[in-house]
């Protein structure tokens, strides 16, 4: 046994111990995280993504250079002990193995509970690795590209992509519309039509037998491009009647001509639908407006096209939106006015609350759920610190709704004949 070799088995196990600790943090690390770390600067954080975005030749560096470190500590533990027989030599082999799969385990775990901290710390020997061994791992990669094509996408989940966002807006750079607009987006597929379209009480619509004159005037009006014509009731909707047809018509001197021979085909869609799949069909078949239908087949309202893009960038508005009135405005810091309709999802982000979308899509439907009757204007509903007070009835629809914030200790300043003090 040559006990002078022993010293030098502890430089090829330290290395492997490093390496195998670089490629713990760096495979299994999620940029999105690093970024949110204060201690990480723009150019270390550029430096890993590097690293990162060439993981397969990465790996392959640190795993060549695990086997070469692994052969050079078995050839000297195996010099140390010799003149060694056949079975002598397997058993020191395999301790040797166990021992280096051990150390390695322990270096993971390690690693693995900082995950960023430790590839800030080694991305250097990462950087030092693939210098001196990518001129030896790039044949074998080239020969083998097409196999590892799938390896060089990094995949991240929802939330890692919008811990992403939230971390580029944080350090500059996402503008805040721009995060504003993309986090819309990651939301359409979450959002149901009946959430976004016009309701049937506030739909246009014209009778089959409405005059064209009468058609030609409230189309103008309105400063619709298509408006759905029913036969009977509004439930019974036979098609699309579009201003350019109706103007074109004028223009040729047919002013006389039935409605019915003007319609276009119109386009129905479940009220569940979810947003981002009407927005693929509606790019798919060129259609603007689709009608949504309730679960007994009746008329809910319609989705537009334009209803969708506001979805992503705020509202539009035109000439004809002049008089429109807008859904919530701030009457001062934490206190807005809200129309009754306004989707429940962008009321929970204004006011940081968060009421269940399980009950209800709207505002006014969420009053309605909590009070199980036509509200009276005056009356306050206390929930989650948040003061609802009905502002304006219009029939039986919630018109217009004050909401802010209150603590618990100014609840008996709240006129108590107006409260129904309504527990979750």
């Amino acid at each position: 046994m040559n006990l002078s070799l022993f010293p030098w088995l502890l430089l090829p196990l330290l290395l492997d111990l490093l390496v195998a600790a670089t490629r713990a943090s760096l495979l299994n690390l999620k940029l999105a995280r690093l970024g949110a770390l204060e201690e990480t600067d723009k150019d270390e954080l550029e430096d890993i993504s590097n690293l990162v975005n060439e993981r397969v030749h990465l790996r392959a560096s640190l795993k060549l250079a695990q086997v070469l470190l692994r052969l050079l500590t078995a050839g000297l533990v195996l010099v140390s002990f010799m003149p060694l027989n056949l079975l002598q030599a397997l058993g020191i082999m395999l301790v040797t193995a166990i021992l280096l799969w051990l150390l390695e385990f322990t270096a993971e775990r390690v690693v693995l509970r900082e995950v960023e901290r430790w590839a800030l710390r080694l991305a250097p020997i990462a950087n030092l690795v693939m210098g001196i061994l990518t001129p030896i791992t790039a044949i074998p990669l080239r020969l083998t590209q097409d196999l590892e094509t799938a390896d060089r996408m990094v995949t991240l989940t929802e939330d890692e992509f919008k811990s992403l966002l939230d971390t580029s807006e944080s350090e500059g750079m996402l503008e805040q519309d721009e995060h504003k607009m993309i986090s819309s987006i990651l939301r359409l597929s979450e959002t149901l039509a009946r959430e976004i379209m016009v309701p049937r009480i506030d739909m246009l619509a014209l009778d089959v037998q409405t005059a064209f004159d009468d058609a030609v005037a409230q189309l103008i009006e309105s400063g619709f491009s298509r408006v759905p014509v029913y036969r009977d009731n509004v439930d019974n909707v036979i098609g699309m009647l579009y201003t350019k047809d109706m103007l074109q018509v004028q223009q040729d001197g047919n002013g006389e001509e039935p409605l019915p021979k003007l319609l276009r085909e119109a386009n129905f869609i479940p009220e569940t639908k979810p947003v981002d799949e009407l927005l693929a069909e509606m790019q798919a078949q060129h259609i603007h407006i689709a009608i949504v239908v309730d679960e007994y087949g009746g008329v809910a309202g319609l989705v537009t096209l334009e209803d969708i893009v506001e979805e992503i960038v705020g509202e539009i508005q035109d000439e004809y939106d002049e008089g429109e009135e807008l859904l919530f405005e701030e009457i001062k810091p934490g206190e807005y006015t809200f129309h009754g309709r306004i989707d429940l999802d962008d009321f929970n982000d204004i006011m940081d609350c968060n009421f269940d979308t399980g009950e209800a899509d709207t505002l006014g439907g969420l009053i309605y759920s909590r009070l199980g009757r036509v509200p009276n204007p005056g009356e306050i509903l206390r929930e989650d610190e948040m003061l609802l007070t009905v502002e304006e009835i219009s029939g039986r629809r919630i018109h217009k709704v004050n909401a802010k914030r209150y603590k618990p200790s100014d609840a008996q300043q709240l006129t108590p004949d107006k409260d129904n003090n309504h527990a979750q």
